[in-house]
C-alpha cells in the first residue's frame, strides 16, 4: 500500500473525504506539462495480465485557457513517442491536499473524437513487451540473476534489487530467446522471484509472495453499517487448476558426468485441508503444470521453483471476491486486505488484490477490487 499520513490513514478508514486528480507529461526525462486538464481519468490493474497497469482519461480538444491538445508534434505532452505520464491522487486533509502517486505510465494512444482526446496509457512493462533483441539474449560470462534482470529491464526502468532473493551465477551458456519480458519471467521463474513495478515507477524483486495472514492486513474492507464495501459477489471457476508442478532443470557443464542430464523435480499438493489435494476429490489423476528453464543447474533449485510455482498456481485457481468500495487510493495490486461481510462466509477473510479499478476524479464513482482469497 502507498504509504500516507495518519490523518489521511483515518480518513480512509471511512470518513468522507475529497478527491483530486492531477496528470503531469514527461518526455525525455523532463516534465513538459503539469496539470493536463483530464476528466473521466479511470486507472485499473490486472495482475494476470501481461502488462497489469492501464491508465485511462480525456481531455478537451481545446480548454478554457485557448491551448489545443490535439498531439501534432513529436513533443506534444499527448504524444506516443515516450511521453510518459506520471498519475497522482490528492485527498483534502484540512486546507492542504496531500498527493499520492499512483504510477507512471506510457501513452500508448491518443485519439481526437468530437470535441475530446481519449488517451490509454500503459504500464512501463509494455516497453519490455514491445522489445525485442536482433538476435537470441545471451547474458556475459559469471552473469548473476539480477544482472540478467538489470541488462534485460534497464534503463527504461530502474530495476531495485534490495529486497530480491539471495543473488546467483547463471550457467554461462544459457541462451535467451529475443523478447524481453518473456526472458525477464524466465529469470524470476527460476529464482524464484517476485516483482511489481512500483508506484515510482521502479521495477521491485522481492522473495516470492506468501499467501498473507491476518496481521499483514493493511486495509479492512466490510459491508456492514459505515462499511467500505457495497457489492459482493463471489467466483470461482475449475481453470487453471492443478495439484502438482513438474519442473525441469538441466546440470551445467561444470557438474562432470552429469553434465546436460535433465534435473526433474514434482510438487505435488499433499495439503490435506487442500480441495486440489492428490488423491482428493478434485481428480484422482496428477492434473500437473510443467516448465522448464536450463537456469535451475541443481536439484535444490528446481525442487525449490516447483514447490513456489505450484503455491502461486494453486493461489490463482483459489476463490475470489469481486467488490465495489468507496475509493481508496492507497491500495495497489498485490496488498493484502481482510473482508468481511454478514452476507457471506467471509468472516476476517483474508487475500490479496488481483485486480482493482481506481476512478481519480471525484465523482467518478465507485473502486472495483477483485481480491483472491487464502482458502
Amino acid at each position: 500500500m502507498i504509504t500516507v499520513s495518519d490523518v489521511l490513514a483515518g480518513m480512509l478508514a471511512g470518513s468522507s473525504f475529497q478527491v483530486h486528480s492531477r496528470l503531469t507529461s514527461w518526455w525525455d526525462g523532463e516534465p513538459i506539462s503539469e496539470d493536463i486538464p483530464a476528466v473521466d481519468v479511470g486507472e485499473t490493474a490486472d495482475a494476470t495480465l501481461r502488462v497489469p497497469e492501464r491508465l485511462t482519461f480525456r481531455v478537451p480538444v481545446v480548454d478554457d485557457r485557448g491551448t489545443s491538445w490535439v498531439p501534432t508534434r513529436y513533443d506534444s505532452p499527448l504524444g506516443t513517442y515516450g511521453q510518459r505520464i506520471v498519475a497522482q491522487v490528492g485527498v483534502s486533509v484540512g486546507s492542504a491536499v496531500e498527493w499520492l502517486n499512483r504510477g507512471t505510465f506510457l501513452i500508448e494512444s491518443a485519439d481526437k473524437e468530437g470535441d475530446a482526446i481519449s488517451v490509454e496509457c500503459l504500464g512501463l512493462t509494455q516497453l519490455l513487451d514491445e522489445a525485442r533483441f536482433p538476435n537470441e539474449y545471451q547474458p556475459k560470462t559469471n552473469a548473476t540473476l539480477g544482472s540478467i534482470l538489470r541488462a534485460l529491464i534497464e534503463p527504461g526502468l530502474t530495476v531495485d534489487l534490495d529486497e530480491a532473493p539471495t543473488d546467483r551465477v547463471a550457467p554461462s551458456s544459457i541462451t535467451f530467446s529475443d523478447n524481453r519480458l518473456d526472458n525477464v519471467h524466465s529469470v524470476l521463474d527460476a529464482w524464484p522471484a517476485h516483482a511489481a513495478v512500483t508506484s515510482e515507477g521502479h521495477f521491485e524483486v522481492t522473495d516470492p509472495l506468501e499467501d498473507p495472514e491476518l496481521a499483514d492486513v493493511v486495509f479492512a474492507l466490510t459491508d456492514g453499517a459505515g462499511g467500505t464495501a457495497m457489492q459482493l459477489n463471489t467466483s470461482i471457476t475449475r481453470d487453471g487448476a492443478i495439484n502438482g508442478v513438474v519442473a525441469r532443470g538441466q546440470y551445467p557443464n561444470s557438474a562432470g558426468a552429469k553434465a546436460g542430464q535433465e534435473i526433474v523435480y514434482t510438487a505435488y499438493d499433499n495439503v490435506q485441508s487442500s480441495p486440489y489435494r492428490i488423491g482428493g476429490p478434485f481428480s484422482p489423476y496428477l492434473v500437473p503444470f510443467e516448465y522448464a528453464s536450463p537456469l535451475m543447474t541443481t536439484a535444490a533449485m528446481v525442487q525449490l521453483a516447483a514447490k513456489t510455482r505450484l503455491r502461486n498456481l494453486r493461489r490463482a485457481a483459489s476463490r475470489t471476491v469481486k467488490l465495489t468500495a468507496v475509493p481508496h487510493p492507497a491500495l495497489m495490486l498485490h496488498d493484502p486486505v481482510s473482508l468481511t461481510s454478514d452476507r457471506e462466509d467471509l468472516s476476517d477473510a483474508v487475500g490479496r488484490i488481483e485486480a482493482v479499478g481506481l476512478p481519480h476524479n471525484a465523482g467518478g464513482g465507485d473502486m472495483e477490487l477483485t481480491v483472491r482469497l487464502v482458502d
